[in-house]
């Protein structure tokens, strides 16, 4: 039975269809709901010049951000829905597979670019790699195709 189901998001397009697709799935499932962002942490700032006390300014303004795009994301969740928003940093599938782990989640549901690339190719996807390594399902939600056919 599926009680609790993670949504990470990185506030792209695939992954905001995830979520709708999540709140629309989650009316039959009625499982508590887990939203995630995961700032990814910068190792190099010796390119950007910038003064090692001017990071933590930037990480905080990365955090209110994620807050407030995520309290967006919770008005669109039914009232009577329980959920949870969470920001962390990290390596982005490191830490949705830890969280995943630590709150014993049922169901992660991704959004997935649908497309390969060089990148791809060479290092794979987020989604891929939660796919691979998560210990529980794993639902990968494609980008709606817009045909120009009608």
């Amino acid at each position: 039975m599926i009680k609790r189901i993670l949504i990470p998001t990185d506030f792209s397009e695939p992954s905001m269809e995830a979520f709708s697709y999540t709140v629309e799935l989650n009316k039959l499932l009625k499982a508590k709901l887990y939203l995630l962002h995961v700032i990814q942490e910068l190792t190099d700032f010796s390119e950007l010049n910038l003064s090692p006390t001017v990071i933590p300014e930037i990480y905080a303004t990365f955090e209110e951000n994620a807050w407030k795009r995520l309290e967006e994301l919770e008005s669109s969740i039914p009232s009577d829905t329980p959920h949870e928003s969470h920001v962390v940093h990290g390596t982005p599938f490191n830490e949705i597979i830890k969280f995943a782990q630590t709150e014993r989640v049922d169901l992660i549901v991704v959004g997935t670019r649908g497309r390969t690339g060089l990148k791809e190719i060479l290092f794979g996807s987020t989604a891929e790699k939660v796919v691979k390594k998560a210990m529980c399902p794993v639902l990968a939600v494609r980008p709606t195709v817009k045909s120009s056919q009608a």
